[in-house]
């Protein structure tokens, strides 16, 4: 596969070219505030980052075709220098940046950790880890931050605590992990990987290579470490290396996506307290809710880029060879030919094929766990929290995150006790 470099500007209709870096506070402030929705409706553009000409693409259709035509995309990034920024894994092999039969071989074996049967038996678990959590909360006083005393924590609590059962050193390790991703957001063309980061990948490698080792001489129930170790053993269709990478992969992941989208979804719920009510009254609503809840604000706005094999085009714009095409979910969520007034919060709209969590090959193995997880907390917070509000019903957060992440710093809210 060939690369790009600004060289390649020049081979590129400048009418179509939006001065914006994808990873500048401008971006992740402007991005609830009208820059995604308007971006639905458009047909893809291009970004000049870093000195790296790239593709956005933002229609639900187009957004669609990209993450699902393996001829001619894909989602390993060349390792050459300008293309840094997207190896977030520094070449480790995980199945977020693996195509094809690889792919498919190393995902058959994580997949039994993630089936509704599986998950069906951590459901008890969840419902205590978030009990407890509701608990602290109302221990608190009246008054807290949605993010910073609750949502921050969750699958810390719920994934690393109650399912794998880490140590308290074991789970900083891996929440350290987490938080060094932020440092390779801009690196240069050529540049090398932060010492801080390589220290964090290098701490939380060998955190879970031990936790391997133990669950291998005794295996725990309801622990996907043990469930992935035993299809590894049952298949041999991944090996110890790809084991660590791709449990590392889930693991960092997975640890903001679902606490930024529980948070967006309690704010969102309490921006609408008539139809937070109606949930209250009929949980029956509370997976259609959740859905639209995810329809509407997920996690962020960017996920792992892919790479064009070839010349092509899509939705009438020319791609280059080894181009990033940079593919928005949440975008793809607003266009209006898919979903009627995408910027109106509505529980009854009962969304199908919502793009959150990707589709095709590559689509996120957790899905159903998260969506798990927020109909239990929203389940349990209508029990404990009925009258739950925004401390200011006008309320707009301010996002950080990772690259491509709307986390909100704070949501104050009250518990309405």
């Amino acid at each position: 596969m060939k690369t790009v470099s600004e060289a390649d500007v020049g081979r590129l209709d400048p009418r179509n070219i939006i001065d914006i870096d994808l990873a500048s506070d401008e971006m992740r402030q402007g991005a609830r505030r009208g820059l995604l929705a308007e971006w639905a409706t458009m047909a893809p553009f291009y970004v000049v980052n870093n000195g790296v000409p790239q593709v956005v693409v933002t229609r639900y259709a187009d957004v669609k075709t990209v993450l699902t035509d393996r001829e001619h995309f894909t989602v390993r990034p060349p390792r050459v220098k300008g293309y840094e920024r997207f190896d977030y894994f520094n070449g480790a092999d995980s199945i977020a940046q693996m195509d094809g039969a690889e792919h498919d071989r190393v995902r058959s074996t994580l997949t039994p950790s993630f089936t509704p049967r599986f998950l069906a038996k951590v459901e008890e678990n969840v419902g205590g880890i978030v009990e407890t959590m509701l608990d602290e909360v109302e221990a608190r006083g009246t008054e807290f931050d949605c993010m910073g005393d609750f949502a921050n924590h969750l699958i810390v609590r719920i994934v690393l605590g109650g399912f794998l059962g880490m140590t308290p050193e074991q789970q900083k390790a891996l929440v350290h992990m987490h938080e060094a991703f932020s440092l390779i957001i801009d690196i240069p063309p050529g540049g090398a990987y932060p010492e801080a980061y390589l220290k964090a990948q290098q701490d939380a490698y060998e955190v879970i290579a031990e936790m391997i080792a133990e669950r291998r001489a005794n295996p725990r129930d309801l622990d996907f470490i043990s469930s992935m170790i035993a299809t590894q053993q049952a298949a041999g269709t991944i090996n110890d290396e790809e084991l660590v990478s791709n449990i590392f992969a889930i693991i960092g992941a997975g640890q903001g996506t679902t606490s930024t989208a529980t948070g967006a979804m309690l704010m969102n719920l309490c921006k609408h307290r008539d139809q937070f009510d109606e949930v209250i009254a009929n949980r029956a609503l509370i997976p259609q809710v959740v859905e639209e809840c995810l329809r509407y604000q997920g996690s962020g706005y960017l996920t792992f880029p892919r790479f064009a094999l070839h010349d092509c085009e899509i939705g009438g714009t020319p791609i280059l060879e080894g181009m990033p095409v940079n593919v928005m979910m949440q975008c793809a969520n607003y266009d209006p030919t898919e979903y009627p007034e995408p910027l109106k919060f509505d529980i009854h709209r009962n969304p199908r094929n919502i793009l959150t969590f990707g589709t095709g090959s590559h689509h996120c193995l957790g899905n159903r766990l998260a969506r798990k997880v927020m109909m239990l907390i929203l389940d349990k917070v209508c029990d404990r929290f009925p009258n739950l509000r925004l401390q200011d019903p006008t309320f707009e957060p301010h996002y950080g995150g990772m690259f491509g992440e709307l986390k909100p710093d704070s949501i104050p809210m009250h518990t309405g006790r």
